[in-house]
């Protein structure tokens, strides 16, 4: 059986589509906890509301400022 590797994401995505992302992760996290109420699956809703808190608090820190890329050649 093969393995399916997930996809090469771009680190220097432009912020608007790194912002767009990061929203919708946020959604589908928030989605699931709503479920794991519905379905009474409560140590999976207290890690998914842990998991939102920290995306919310990743999103909300400062881009930092890349420093260009330097390519660098080992003799």
């Amino acid at each position: 059986m093969t393995e399916i590797s997930p996809p090469m994401i771009d680190d220097e995505l432009p912020d608007a589509a790194r912002h767009a992302t990061a929203a919708g992760v946020l959604q589908c996290l928030t989605m699931l906890a709503e479920e794991t109420v519905n379905l009474n699956l409560p140590r999976t809703m207290l890690a998914l509301r842990k998991a939102i808190r920290a995306c919310q608090a990743e999103q909300a820190r400062p881009v930092p400022v890349l420093r260009p890329r330097r390519h660098v050649v080992l003799h």
